[in-house]
């Protein structure tokens, strides 16, 4: 790991915690009514380990006196989970509604909120973090009109431990004291600024939608369509010192999309 506030070490270039690919498995089933699927995940995680590099000047490890890379070694830890998916359409087509659930752990990076998948334990192993995504969408459709909805939400279970101070995800002894406080951007003003004293650890977030589709005109010339959309957006965070953090986000979009005959 680097120093870089956490993140990916910038002097030795892009490597991943994961030594192997994520193996997806998945049935899927159309009897006469409706589809459905159900699918497992299973990935792998690792980490390397230096015992001895917190060593005083004055502790021997390894037969080396002071910090060193002696008895480093690697460290996996094995992820994955189970979900399901069902669609249904009734009223000639004219209505359609899904389900989709998923849960596990490490498997965060397989929502599209991107929650982390693992955190780090005091000896420095990593403990992959529970995580359980859900959706449900419904949709109507006409010759010209497709109306749709749809409410998520993407959970990482609070999974931390006690050393000489709380660490791991989401520890109640976080500070998150500088949460609310408007930080000044930087370079000029051309870089968010970063507040001071967040930890913010995601506990959940939660999204609902609703929008339609109308279609101008279909024909021998192609197609155009407009098509506005609401979204309503919560993030919402594990408790620390002092409280715990939220946001709420409004979002209005719209599309015109013309597509060659």
């Amino acid at each position: 790991m680097g120093n870089s506030g956490g993140l990916y070490n910038a002097f030795n270039g892009n490597y991943s915690y994961n030594p192997s690919p994520d193996l997806v498995f998945k049935l899927a089933a159309e009897p006469g009514f409706g589809h459905y699927e159900v699918f497992g995940v299973w990935c792998q995680f690792r980490d390397r380990l230096y015992p001895c590099a917190t060593n005083s000047t004055t502790t021997i490890c390894d037969g080396i006196l002071g910090p060193s890379s002696g008895l480093a070694h690697n460290d996996s830890r094995q992820g994955g989970g189970f979900g399901a998916n069902a669609r249904w359409s009734f009223y000639k087509k004219q209505i359609d509604f899904g389900l989709h659930a998923f849960g596990g752990d490490g498997i965060g990076r397989y929502g599209t909120s991107g929650l982390a998948d693992v955190t780090v334990r005091p000896n420095g192993t990593l403990a992959p973090i529970r995580n359980y995504q859900g959706l449900a969408t419904l949709e109507w459709h006409s010759p010209k009109l497709d109306v749709y909805s749809n409410l998520g939400s993407e959970y990482d279970q609070r999974t931390w431990f006690v050393a000489t101070k709380p660490v791991g995800y989401g520890a109640p002894g976080f500070n998150n004291s500088g949460c609310g406080i408007e930080v000044v951007p930087g370079a000029g003003g051309f870089a968010p600024g970063s507040p001071g004293n967040c930890t913010g650890d995601t506990r959940n977030t939660i999204e609902g939608t609703l929008g339609f589709w109308y279609r101008i005109y279909n024909g021998p010339k192609g197609k155009l369509q407009f098509g506005p959309q609401y979204s309503y957006i919560v993030k919402n965070t594990w408790s620390g010192t002092p409280g715990e953090p939220h946001a709420v986000e409004n979002m209005f979009l719209t599309s015109f999309r013309y597509y060659l005959p």
